[in-house]
C-alpha cells in the first residue's frame, strides 16, 4: 500500500524536536511527496515550517501538523524498532504514528485524493507543517509572521470527536542549590518537558543507581510511572535531600494535581482535577538540581496565579522558581457552522459529536479558531510519547476517510 511506503519513510526520521537538522529534513521529505503529487509547496524563509495548498477561494482551510517527535524514552520498552513502522496484527507501531506523522501522512493523502478526483472547491485547503510543536513552537512564530493567518481549521494531534478547549500550558523548572555528600552525583531523569519520564538515575560512590517508570504524555499522567518520583522516594528518604523532599511532600506519585492550591480568576482555589503538575525533567549542573514540572491548568487559572502559588518554595527549600513556557488555555464557540459540519462527520462515523474538553496541548493554541479533532479514536488506546506508540490499521484509515470526507465538505460550503 502506497500510503504506507511513504508513511514509513518518513517515520524512518529521528526527527527529535531538538535534532534542527533531521527536523528539516523530514520537513523537506513531505515537501518534496507533496510536490511528486503535483502540488503547489512553500517553505518559510527560517526554513523550520512547511505549507502544501489546494484550491483557491476567499477563505483558506488551516489543517497544523507537526514533524518532529518526542524521543523514544526507554528503548528496552518497546516492542519493535522506535524509528520504523512496523505492522503485527493489523496494527501500527512507531514513534509518531499518532503524534504526529500518521496525520501528515493521512492529510497529505486526503489532499490528494480531493486533487486526483478533481473534486472542485470554493476554498483553499492549506496544510501547515511545523518541525518543533514538541518544545517551543518558534516555528508557527515564523509562519504567522510571513504567511498570516487561516480563517479557522483543526490540529489532528489528539483524540477524537472534536476537542474545542483545551488546557492551557507551563513548563516551570524549580531550581535547588544543594550540598552533595557521601559520593553523591550524576542526577538525571526524564528526556522531554511533555512526558512522564520512564527513567532517572544518579550515582552513589561512582554506581550508578536506576529508576525505571512508564512513560505517557504528561496531559495524561495517570497512564505512566514517573521515575522522578520514585528517585525522589528513594534519596528523599535516605539523604534528605531538599529537591527531592519538595517532590515528596508536594508533587507525590499518583496525586497528579500537587496538593498545592491556586487561585482561580474568582478568588476561590483551585480542586482536584482543575489542572496537573508533575516532574518531566531532572537535570544536575554542579551543586544545582533542576526540576521541570509540566503544568496543564484549566481555563479559570491563568499562568500568572501558578507562579504566585509556588512561590512559598523558593524560601522553604531555598530555590529558585524559572518560568520555561506559559501559553494560556482556549476555547473556540462551537456554534459555528465549520464546527457543526466537523459534528455531522464525526457522527457519521459513529461518535457521539459533542465538542469536549482536552486537558493535552496541541497546535490549536497558536491560532484562532482551531480546534482538536483526531486522529486517536474513543476505542483506541491513547498512546502519544509512549513506548509502543501505536494505532491500528483501521482507524488510520477510517480516520483518512473522515478528512477526506469533511475537506470535501467545506471546502464546498459558502
Amino acid at each position: 500500500m502506497e500510503i504506507l511506503k511513504h508513511l514509513g519513510e518518513l517515520m524512518e526520521f529521528q526527527s527529535i524536536s531538538e535534532d534542527r537538522e533531521c527536523c528539516r529534513a523530514a520537513l523537506k521529505y513531505v515537501m518534496d511527496l507533496a510536490e511528486s503529487f503535483g502540488f503547489e509547496t512553500k517553505t518559510g524563509r527560517h526554513g523550520d515550517v512547511g505549507i502544501v495548498d489546494l484550491g483557491e477561494g476567499s477563505e483558506t482551510i488551516g489543517i497544523l501538523v507537526h514533524v518532529d517527535v518526542v524521543a523514544e524514552g526507554n528503548p528496552d520498552l518497546w516492542d519493535f524498532e522506535p524509528y520504523q513502522l512496523t505492522e503485527k496484527d493489523g496494527i501500527l507501531y512507531g514513534r509518531g504514528i499518532v503524534d504526529d506523522k500518521g496525520p501528515v501522512i493521512a492529510s497529505l493523502y486526503a489532499m490528494k485524493k480531493m486533487k486526483d478526483d478533481n473534486i472542485p472547491l470554493k476554498k483553499k485547503i492549506r496544510l501547515i507543517i511545523g518541525t518543533s510543536e514538541e518544545i517551543h513552537w518558534t516555528d508557527m512564530e515564523h509562519y504567522m509572521d510571513e504567511f498570516g493567518v487561516p480563517d479557522y481549521g483543526y490540529s489532528p494531534d489528539g483524540n477524537f470527536p472534536i476537542y474545542n478547549q483545551e488546557n492551557g500550558y507551563m513548563d516551570v523548572e524549580l531550581c535547588f542549590e544543594e550540598e552533595l555528600t557521601g559520593g553523591l552525583e550524576g542526577f538525571e531523569g526524564g528526556s522531554a518537558p511533555n512526558s512522564i519520564p520512564s527513567f532517572a538515575c544518579y550515582r552513589k560512590d561512582g554506581k550508578k543507581v536506576e529508576f525505571v517508570g512508564k512513560a505517557a504524555h504528561s496531559s495524561a499522567p495517570e497512564l505512566g510511572i514517573n521515575a522522578i518520583n520514585l528517585l525522589c522516594e528513594n534519596v528523599g528518604a535516605e539523604y534528605g535531600l531538599r529537591f527531592a523532599s519538595a517532590v515528596n511532600q508536594y508533587f507525590p506519585e499518583g496525586t497528579y494535581e500537587t496538593n498545592i492550591r491556586f487561585r482561580k480568576r474568582d478568588g476561590s482555589l483551585s480542586e482536584k482535577g482543575d489542572l496537573t503538575m508533575v516532574p518531566t525533567t531532572l537535570r544536575q549542573e554542579g551543586t544545582r538540581i533542576y526540576i521541570n514540572f509540566n503544568v496543564r491548568q484549566c481555563c479559570d487559572i491563568p499562568g500568572k496565579n501558578i507562579i504566585e502559588g509556588l512561590k512559598f518554595l523558593e524560601e522553604a527549600y531555598d530555590c529558585r522558581i524559572i518560568l520555561k513556557e506559559n501559553m494560556e488555555p482556549i476555547w473556540v464557540d462551537d456554534n459555528q457552522p465549520w464546527i457543526q459540519r466537523m459534528q455531522q462527520v464525526t457522527a457519521e462515523y459513529g461518535m457521539d459529536a459533542k465538542c469536549l474538553f482536552a486537558p493535552g496541548c496541541s497546535y490549536a493554541k497558536c491560532m484562532p479558531n482551531f480546534v482538536g479533532w483526531g486522529p486517536v479514536f474513543p476505542w483506541d488506546p491513547d498512546c502519544a510519547h509512549m513506548e509502543n506508540e501505536q494505532q491500528s490499521m483501521e482507524s488510520f484509515l477510517k480516520s483518512l476517510e473522515m478528512y477526506t470526507e469533511y475537506l470535501i465538505l467545506e471546502g464546498q460550503s459558502e
